[in-house]
């Protein structure tokens, strides 16, 4: 398995558990009245970051490479810009009502927890479309030079929660995800894998 494609695969996984995790915020905001909103602010943070300035810069690169070798393939995947354009429109709504929250804005509980939900489907669906069409097409499609050149051309940009140098803004939310992860049951239906990680 390529390098590049580990990490992306490893990104949909943390993906996965941030999305769980608000997702129950979201939740439980039913029943307590309000959400953690230092823990909702940090997935927030990280979403309008990572994901859109390095992650998806990486799938990008990729895509261009499938284009160059088979544009029939890169048909089947679609505009994979405008995929993530869509993802960035999606936590930028999110944001913007979290902001409402926070600040003097007028947003109702339903309306804020309809634009994390909104959000997180949308993820969701950006991360199945790219486990079963993107990433299986670009094996199929790519060279061991395409890969090769696409490892050579990875920064060393770690993963602000998850990986080696990790931010100090994101304790608590560190502390959550360990939290989350000792109470919940090993089956995932989102996205396939080990979840279970060393914070």
């Amino acid at each position: 398995m390529p390098k590049i494609l580990k990490i992306l695969q490893e990104d949909h996984r943390h993906h996965d558990i941030l999305l769980s995790i608000l997702e129950n915020q979201v939740k439980d905001a039913h029943l307590t009245g309000e959400p953690d909103y230092d823990i909702v602010s940090a997935i927030v943070d990280y979403f309008l970051t990572y994901p859109a300035e390095f992650h998806h810069a990486r799938e990008d690169k990729i895509y261009e490479k499938i284009v160059a070798r088979d544009a029939s393939a890169a048909e089947e995947i679609g505009h994979l810009d405008e995929e993530h354009e869509a993802c960035e429109a999606f936590i930028k709504a999110f944001a913007a009502a979290l902001s409402n929250v926070l600040g003097a804005g007028i947003i109702t509980r339903s309306q804020f927890a309809n634009a994390a939900l909104e959000f997180i489907e949308s993820q969701r669906r950006h991360i199945r479309m790219e486990e079963s069409i993107f990433f299986p097409t670009a094996l199929r499609v790519l060279t061991t030079e395409d890969w090769a050149s696409l490892d050579a051309e990875l920064s060393d940009t770690a993963d602000p929660i998850f990986g080696s140098q990790k931010e100090g803004q994101f304790e608590a939310l560190r502390q959550e995800i360990m939290d989350w992860q000792s109470t919940r049951e090993p089956a995932n239906d989102h996205v396939p894998g080990d979840h279970k990680l060393r914070l």
